[in-house]
């Protein structure tokens, strides 16, 4: 592969002729050679991966160690001499070589053409804090230089260094050099800086030159997303994916967008295609689930749930209890209940905290069901392993006040009224217990002070109810 790469490097140097004061004797070009595929190369999750990966962008690179005569600096006769002799053998056979010979050569008053040529060597062998120091020290020399500009623009992308590369991109642009790489990475670096307008116009501008590229299209459906053009990101999504209905990606955006357009029908025919596809993913199932439940689809929404949690295998039971609360809170107690066991059945482990809370979820759904002897000695060991448990404390005190156990239950409200985040609920269920003892003006005061930890306005109504009703038991 690196005799390959070598031979490759040659046959483009030799496409170039060098410009040189005095004239040089022209030679008959040797064949092309296949260039290598990639340069400085990016890790395959990258989000610019695919654009920075391609060959043909790989192609071009290795080219730029060429030179191009007219609007570009020149080499005088010492220059080119030392250039075909000393150089172009060493980055056949010695590029680091070559590099330390370039370094004595970039001097005030030398050709800008040696700090390109060696911050080019250093970019291709990924030191871009050298690549960008020549390039910057070629484009003092020679400010028009538009492949300098370029380069200088690719290897601050390259770092990572987003907004530095837009001036050097533009001017990249401004000189003539505006291919369909430099409009897209323009885009990218618009976008990271949330000029999202600006990234869409670059993009468009990609996609002129380059109309079928994936990534300048999903770049483009963002910037609509972030300006809530959200039918023109349709149309790109609906474009994308029959170019490429492989790409799981594009489906669970398309949802997304639909969420957004308060459409969840339509986002979970998306969701449910992928998962027909075999590709939906533990996150996108339990997204769909919500979707279900949020039609009363609860049958369908258990599915997609049971389905997001054996494709996580059991490792996140926290997320799978958020949908168990769902269920909960909607009264699907027979759904919930088959979650509680396949959270059970799956998961290696439950830490200490989730079990804690599927614990919950179980005894209020016991409770709901009538079987709240066994909801509360489960509410009961919660207490006496964790005495600050609020929500657990609620729940107990829950029970004892549909018991027919007043005292167990004021003594349960009383302490869950003395932790943080539980004062206010703690003091409308102590507040509805008195007023089934007909104690209202104990209850208004315990609703007074709810209102001033928490307003809220059924609590308001109902304070004013125990009120009217406390005036009436004086009168």
């Amino acid at each position: 592969m690196k005799r390959i790469r070598n031979l490759a490097l040659v046959a483009l140097l030799s496409l170039f002729a060098l410009p040189v004061v005095a004239a040089a004797k022209k030679e008959k070009a040797p064949p092309v050679v296949t260039a290598p595929t990639t340069f400085a190369p990016l890790p395959q999750g990258h989000e610019l991966a695919s654009i920075w990966n391609d060959p043909d962008f790989a192609r071009r690179m290795i080219g730029g160690y060429g030179f191009l005569s007219g609007a570009e600096p020149t080499l005088n006769a010492e220059e080119h001499q030392f250039y075909t002799n000393s150089i172009q053998p060493l980055l056949l056979s010695d590029p680091k070589k070559a590099i330390t010979l370039l370094e004595t050569r970039t001097k005030p008053g030398a050709s800008a053409q040696f700090d390109y040529l060696l911050g080019t060597l250093y970019f291709q062998g990924e030191d871009l804090t050298n690549a960008v120091k020549n390039f910057e020290s070629a484009l003092a020399k020679f400010p028009d230089y538009r492949r300098a500009q370029k380069n200088l623009a690719f290897a601050l992308v390259r770092d990572g260094k987003y907004s530095e590369a837009v001036k050097p991109l533009t001017r990249t642009i401004a000189l003539g050099g505006g291919d369909s790489k430099v409009f897209g990475l323009l885009g990218f670096a618009y976008m990271s800086q949330g000029r999202f307008s600006s990234a869409e116009g670059a993009y468009q501008q990609a996609l002129t030159l380059e109309p079928e590229n994936i990534d300048f299209k999903l770049g483009s459906v963002k910037c609509a997303v972030a300006t809530a053009n959200y039918d023109h990101a349709l149309a790109l999504i609906d474009e994308l994916i029959k170019q490429a209905p492989e790409r799981d990606n594009l489906w669970s955006l398309q949802a997304n967008i639909y969420i957004q357009k308060e459409q969840p029908a339509k986002a979970a025919i998306s969701l449910e295609l992928l998962r027909r596809l075999g590709k939906g993913t533990p996150a996108s199932l339990f997204l769909l689930g919500d979707l279900y439940m949020n039609q009363d689809a609860r049958d369908i929404a258990l599915g997609a749930y049971l389905e997001a949690i054996d494709k996580d295998e059991g490792k996140n039971p926290t997320k799978a209890l958020r949908p168990a609360s769902i269920l909960v809170s909607r009264g699907a107690w027979d759904e919930a209940r088959k979650l509680f066991a396949k959270v059970r059945g799956t998961a290696a482990t439950l830490s200490a905290e989730e079990d804690m809370k599927l614990l919950k979820l179980e005894s209020k759904v016991a409770m709901a069901t009538g079987e709240g002897e066994k909801a509360i000695q489960t509410l009961e060991k919660i207490v006496e392993r964790n005495p600050l448990d609020g929500e657990a404390l609620l729940l107990a005190g829950d029970y004892y006040a549909r018991n027919g156990q007043p005292e167990k239950a004021q003594f349960r409200y009383d302490t869950a009224s003395k932790l943080d985040g539980f004062e206010a609920d703690a003091f409308v269920k102590h507040a509805q217990l008195l007023v089934q003892s007909q104690k209202y003006a104990q209850a208004a005061e315990l609703l007074h002070k709810a209102q001033k930890v928490k307003p809220r306005d059924n609590v308001q109504r109902y304070l004013d109810k125990v009120e009217q009703m406390a005036r009436g038991g004086r009168s």
